[in-house]
């Protein structure tokens, strides 16, 4: 630095001579005096101070910023340091928790392989004293299983054998009083018809034989796509839809319909009507819901109730209409909540939902008011309310005078002349029961359980993917020695498994 400042000076000291010498020259040039020697010394040596403070406050700054530069990279350098300390750190923590995980791996290997020699040990110990117990080998116990397995379907296919006989005797003895029974059949099928059956009408004769289709592959489609019996009689322009399901029985008279005006009756066609059907059924079902909650002053209702209201039109209670039952309590419950100043509104709300339990009966286990108020807290209305809705039978007591009501409207409902058919209602729950008792046997491996001809058949459409061609023959025995303990039924019913596998690709 003094290096550069001593070569500064020396340069401002040429400068200034040269300078000197200038201005003489152009002086003499120009004919201007010459100034002194001392003056021109005088000026040069200004000058020069002048450039030698400048130097020096020019060093100053630059080695006050070379300190400044200096610290900087002194801090940087030293973070550095650190950072790098503390990685070092961190790297040897993590080398020593590898090698103490690595060492519990190489110990649990160990113990696994101890447990494994001894799991053995212990399998061989416990089929040594179990072979010694029983008195059997691994070889004849296998041996003894399927004997007694080969005597059970001996005595199925023997008591299969029995029962046809029994329903041939049976047959037999119908015809021989075939009178006494045709009046007594005459009576029943006014009655049940009435309630079960729906009546296509249709314009051609011929129609009937496109809707069997070759060898009834149409006829049993669609009776396995809806789970509704169609039955083709003498009857020149109809063709009847037995269901006691009215919602199946609904969705199968649409989908028919809708068959015979396109024209186009084959499975794939049938599949896709009955699909059409369901979404105009859900519709519907909406609809009617919309009908029952405004009528009972509740147009915010949750979707999920309003769902459920909506398939009131599809069921019946002892043959009662269940949506015009309970248009008739809420108006009935209603105007008892004026007379007696009660809370009108919570009441015809009760009144809504005290038999949306029925809906679903056929799904839930119980009396349909206990569902009822179970759906009800699922969707956490007021306790008041519910109590209102499941006391309507009085086995809960009630614990207001709106609940009290709710009994009295139902009561006065049920009660009036020509409201209800109790044999309908027997005949519901024994169709049902026998629907229940085959899905208990065959659980989530059935898609579809339909009981149809009366109740006489029931049909399990079970999923291809969950079971075999083996296995639905001991299912359908199963299935069988369920109804036959748990279910009481007039003469007998028939057992039918259905799985069949579909292979569908796309050509682009």
């Amino acid at each position: 630095m003094l290096l550069d400042i001593f070569l500064g000076l020396i340069c401002v000291s040429g400068v200034s001579l040269s300078v000197y010498f200038f201005v003489q020259y152009n002086n003499e040039k120009n004919n201007k005096p010459k100034i002194s020697e001392e003056e021109a010394l005088r000026m040069a040596s200004s000058k020069v101070q002048e450039l030698l403070e400048k130097s020096e406050r020019d060093a100053d700054n630059i080695i006050e910023t070379a300190k400044v530069r200096s610290r900087k990279i002194q801090q940087e350098v030293n973070k550095l340091d650190a950072e790098i300390v503390e990685r070092e750190q961190n790297l040897i923590k993590r080398e020593r928790l590898i090698q103490q995980k690595l060492s519990e791996v190489e110990e649990t290997k160990v113990e696994l392989s101890d447990y494994k020699e001894k799991i053995v040990d212990i399998r061989e110990k416990l089929k040594t004293r179990l072979e010694k117990i029983s008195g059997l080998s691994k070889e004849e116990a296998k041996k003894k299983l399927m004997s007694e397995i080969e005597e059970d379907v001996k005595t199925f296919q023997a008591k299969s054998i029995r029962s046809a006989e029994k329903k041939a005797r049976e047959e037999a003895d119908e015809k021989a009083k075939e009178i006494l029974v045709g009046t007594m059949q005459s009576i029943a099928t006014d009655f049940v018809g009435e309630v079960t059956v729906s009546t296509v009408k249709i314009d051609d004769e011929n129609i009937k034989g496109r809707i069997i289709g070759r060898e009834g592959r149409n006829i049993r489609a669609f009776e396995k796509a809806t789970g509704v019996d169609v039955i083709i009689d003498e009857a020149p322009d109809a063709i009847a839809l037995s269901s006691f399901d009215p919602l199946r029985r609904e969705i199968a008279t649409i989908a028919l319909r809708k068959l015979i005006s396109d024209g186009r009756i084959h499975p794939g066609s049938i599949e896709e009507f009955v699909q059409k059907a369901k979404k105009e059924v859900s519709d519907e079902i909406k609809k009617n819901g919309q009908i029952l909650s405004e009528e009972a002053g509740w147009p915010a209702i949750d979707l999920g109730l309003l769902k459920l209201l909506g398939k009131m039109k599809y069921r019946t209670s002892y043959g009662q209409s269940l949506m015009r039952h309970t248009i008739e309590v809420i108006r009935l419950g209603e105007a008892l909540a004026e007379e007696v100043g009660a809370d009108v509104d919570l009441v015809k709300k009760a009144c809504l939902l005290h038999d949306i339990g029925k809906v679903l009966t056929h799904k839930v286990e119980g009396s349909h008011h206990h569902i009822s108020g179970e759906i009800a807290r699922k969707y956490e209305l007021p306790e008041k309310l519910v109590n209102a809705i499941e006391a309507h039978h009085l086995d809960i007591e009630p614990q207001s005078i709106e609940a009290v009501i709710v009994y009295l409207a139902d009561a006065i409902s049920g009660a009036r002349p020509g409201a209800r058919k109790d044999s309908y209602e027997n005949y519901i729950k024994r169709v049902k029961g026998i629907e229940t008792a085959a899905q208990k046997i065959a659980g989530n491996k059935a898609s579809e359980i339909y009981a149809i001809h009366g109740g006489r058949e029931v049909r399990i459409i079970v999923k291809p993917e969950m079971i075999d061609d083996d296995d639905i023959v001991i299912l359908s025995k199963k299935i069988s020695d369920e109804i036959e303990k748990s279910q009481t039924y007039p003469g007998t019913v028939q057992v039918t498994i259905i799985r069949e596998s579909r292979a569908v690709s796309m050509a682009n």
